[in-house]
């Protein structure tokens, strides 16, 4: 008998803690970074806070895939979407809408999210960003600070540069923000423009970062993920300023990375998931803006007055009286 009560005793005690676990984690979700990777110190280590950011929030689980190339993006999507365990599968970054498009029309009844392309899917929340919104501010910030004198980092050349991953609509926006900022600033500031055609290649992104610097430029840019890191390198070994991209990379190059182009991909996780788990996933297309916060700056090394008209030019584009172009 007493054998007995504790073999009940025992299922009861199992039962209360699977019921815990079931109650600590509200939901589960799974995302699948870009060919970067985790340790960029950018886009991928953005989407990495906001999914963290939200798993301590909302007591959810998540499974993370790390591919490392293109081709492998389709079969962690359908690992995940064959396993219907998942309230939400985001893919993070635009070459993966190919794959999710095929996988997202297999598994209709799956929900999933998209940052940075659109997949025209009903079960697919697509969120976007207005890039150009983003360059014309750091533009901006690099004429503003290439035309000062009184900075040893600066020389007296006006030229500035931005360095893209690659050469793909999203980084063309910010290109021709950038360039468009830079000369309203001041019609006589060259903006010196390259692609690394990869977005894990610090080495080629250091080596495109000194022909500028070779060239004059004493602000470069380095909108290209993990490759960006080398040009923030370039600056601090030749004493100029790097601006970093998506996340805060000044510990990259302490003292030299004048501020940080922001695509706050952390906020945008923690939407997609928040909205999905509160029974509000809302699939189409989402864009998103500087009015929106999803876009701006970090302050890091840059001038009060700097700052001041930087403030100045968001209001002005958050009121639509400034017209960026997108394309170059």
């Amino acid at each position: 008998m007493k054998r007995k009560l504790f073999f009940i005793f025992l299922i009861v005690l199992i039962s209360v803690f699977a019921l815990s676990a079931v109650s600590m984690a509200q939901g589960r979700i799974a995302i699948v970074f870009a060919t970067g990777g985790l340790g960029d110190q950018s886009f991928n280590d953005a989407a990495f806070r906001g999914i963290e950011n939200v798993k301590e929030e909302l007591g959810i689980e998540y499974d993370a895939a790390e591919p490392s190339a293109i081709a492998e993006y389709q079969n962690y999507l359908t690992q995940f979407s064959a396993m219907r365990r998942y309230d939400l599968i985001i893919s993070i970054g635009f070459d993966q809408a190919d794959a999710l498009s095929t996988v997202a029309e297999r598994y209709p009844n799956q929900k999933y999210a998209i940052i940075d392309a659109v997949v025209d899917k009903p079960n697919v929340a697509s969120y976007v960003y207005e890039e150009k919104e983003r360059g014309f501010l750091i533009g901006a910030a690099a004429a503003m600070m290439t035309v000062r004198t009184d900075d040893e980092k600066i020389n007296p050349e006006k030229v500035v540069g931005v360095i893209g991953g690659m050469k793909i609509p999203l980084i063309d926006a910010n290109i021709a923000g950038f360039k468009a900022g830079a000369k309203y600033i001041d019609s006589e500031v060259e903006a010196l423009h390259s692609y690394v055609g990869a977005w894990a290649d610090p080495s080629k992104g250091k080596e495109l970062a000194i022909s500028m610097i070779e060239d004059g430029a004493d602000v470069i840019w380095g909108a290209a993920g993990r490759s960006g890191l080398g040009v923030l390198k370039a600056a601090e070994e030749n004493n100029i300023y790097g601006i970093g991209a998506d996340s805060d990379q000044s510990n990259v190059a302490p003292g030299h990375v004048l501020t940080n182009g922001m695509k706050f991909v952390d906020k945008t996780v923690e939407i997609a998931v928040r909205e999905t788990m509160n029974n509000q996933f809302n699939p189409g297309v989402h864009v998103l803006g500087v009015e929106d916060g999803a876009l701006g700056y970090t302050d890091s090394l840059l001038p009060d007055d700097i700052i001041k008209k930087l403030e100045e030019i968001k209001s002005e584009i958050a009121a639509g009286n400034i017209e960026i172009p997108g394309e170059l």
